[in-house]
């Protein structure tokens, strides 16, 4: 270590992406061995972060050797960490002289001329006034004062763990980002554990929160606590290890039975398997399906900008109706339902999650900016397999939840790495409407590819439900290797 106190870790990637996982001190309080270990495996993070030092020791046996840890807080000072993969460096401070002496962005080569720079601390925190409503940013004027000092080359974001990661906001030009779940209370995250956000090289942090039960045993069915900790006491203490027992071995554990059972093995045979599992036929659309999905400007959207098709009949073809003019806020509805009347008649409109948020919101719209197109609209088929699936206890779906982002990978989709949330989507959207100049506009051609990759994820899923065998609800599993034959599906975790 030199005299700065400054580490050097390399992982080079193909990508130019530094994907950090932070876990907050409830998570490390709470979180099993084993949901420690799936947590680390299922992120694969480039760096994980922690302000409870003490279990450093810990996490550095479970994760993988190139894989860097931050720590911030506790006795120890450790002057400046430096993480990179190419064109992203994050740089970790604890302490404001460490602001004022980061490393020469050329010198011994960790951070390039240019470099997207990513400085993470606690020396920043957002509080909230409700009687004021206002918020302010403490710890501003030293931390300033403390960057005159040396100069920084290329662009920064400045990451902080007194503020959760959907937190975001420019002061004066000093761009904030929160990285904790349930730094704040009042914005929402109490319950979040660790989150996972991927830093890119143009400056677009993309995030996602978690809590506890999203890892280990608890991502089965019917299986909480108490029947996690009765598993593990039994030997069974994976999703595999689960997979594999007899109907016999489960159901006589404590608090268990047939049902539950039947329900947690096929739970975990899903997502080890990356299968559905699927118990009935009615519903299922058979003709051929209009697969979509929708941006808008936040989930109380004032403007759906943009629509993803997916058409299959014939030669396939995938449309995009996109408002780039915050000023025509129903530019893309009405070019969709034009489309739609002209070229749909009898078949499924389908789109995950779509009762919970597209259908309804796209019928909003519709009512509102093209009023003549509602009849169309409502005597269309509107089919949900997300809806399907679980609210109609037809199948299992695999993956940790039964969100899109999980289920369409376990089923072997390859995501198109653009970089982008759908949170991050709304964000970007949201700074473009509100001041639309060179500074704020999309990257369009981006933006369509984050939502054809949506839409054909979908059409992924949809595949894998239409085409699963259904398995017979009337027997028994197989005692010998736990492979189910028979079901009785529960009431899956929430979307």
């Amino acid at each position: 270590m030199s005299p700065l106190g400054i580490q050097h870790i390399f992982r080079m990637t193909t990508l130019d992406r530094l994907d950090v996982l932070v876990y907050s001190e409830s998570a490390l309080t709470r979180l099993t061995h084993q949901q420690f270990a799936d947590s680390i495996r299922f992120v694969d993070p480039d760096v994980i972060v922690l302000t409870e030092p003490q279990h450093e020791h810990r996490l550095r046996q479970l994760a993988p050797g190139e894989c860097a840890i931050a720590t911030l807080g506790g006795y120890a000072t450790r002057g400046v960490q430096t993480h990179t993969n190419g064109s992203v460096g994050l740089v970790v401070v604890d302490d404001l002289d460490g602001l004022a002496t980061l490393p020469p962005p050329v010198r011994d080569g960790s951070l390039t001329s240019g470099c997207e720079r990513y400085l993470l601390s606690d020396l920043l925190s957002i509080e909230i006034d409700l009687t004021r409503l206002e918020t302010s940013l403490d710890g501003r004027e030293s931390y300033e004062d403390a960057l005159r000092r040396q100069t920084l080359d290329g662009s920064c974001t400045h990451l902080s763990t007194n503020a959760n990661p959907s937190y975001r906001s420019e002061w004066s030009g000093l761009l904030v980002q929160g990285v904790m779940p349930g730094a704040n209370v009042r914005q929402g995250h109490q319950q979040s554990g660790l989150a996972h956000l991927q830093l890119h090289a143009d400056g677009v942090v993309s995030s996602r929160t978690f809590t506890p039960d999203e890892f280990g045993l608890r991502t089965l069915d019917q299986v909480g606590r108490t029947r996690a900790e009765t598993l593990r006491e039994a030997g069974f203490d994976s999703r595999e290890a689960v997979a594999a027992a007899s109907l016999s071995e489960i159901q006589d554990l404590p608090g268990f039975g047939q049902s539950t059972a039947k329900t947690a093995i096929q739970s975990a045979t899903a997502t080890v398997e990356g299968e559905v599992r699927r118990f009935a036929d009615d519903g299922c659309p058979r003709a051929d399906p209009v697969f979509i999905d929708i941006e808008t400007d936040g989930l109380s959207p004032t403007m759906v900008w943009l629509i993803g098709v997916l058409d299959r009949k014939g030669s396939e073809s995938y449309l995009s109706f996109i408002a780039r003019d915050p000023d025509t806020p129903g530019k893309a509805v009405t070019e969709f339902m034009s489309w739609l009347t002209d070229s749909v008649a009898n078949r499924p409109i389908v789109a995950y999650n779509g009762y919970g948020f597209d259908f309804p919101v796209l019928e909003e719209h519709i009512e509102r900016h093209c009023p003549e197109y509602l009849d169309a609209w409502r005597e269309l088929w509107l089919f949900d397999p997300y809806r399907w699936a679980t609210d109609g206890d037809h199948a299992i779906l695999p993956g940790r939840t039964n969100k899109l982002e999980d289920v369409a990978p376990a089923l072997g989709w390859e995501a198109d790495e653009t970089g982008l949330s759908g949170a991050s989507v709304a964000r970007l959207f949201q700074r473009w409407q509100a001041n639309p100049c060179p500074e704020t506009e999309l990257d369009w051609e981006r933006h369509q590819r984050y939502c054809e990759d949506d839409v054909r994820s979908l059409a992924h899923v949809f595949d894998a439900l239409a085409d699963a065998s259904r398995i017979d609800t009337g027997g028994d599993t197989t005692e010998e290797t736990g492979s189910s034959t028979t079901s009785t599906q529960g009431t899956l975790g929430d979307f």
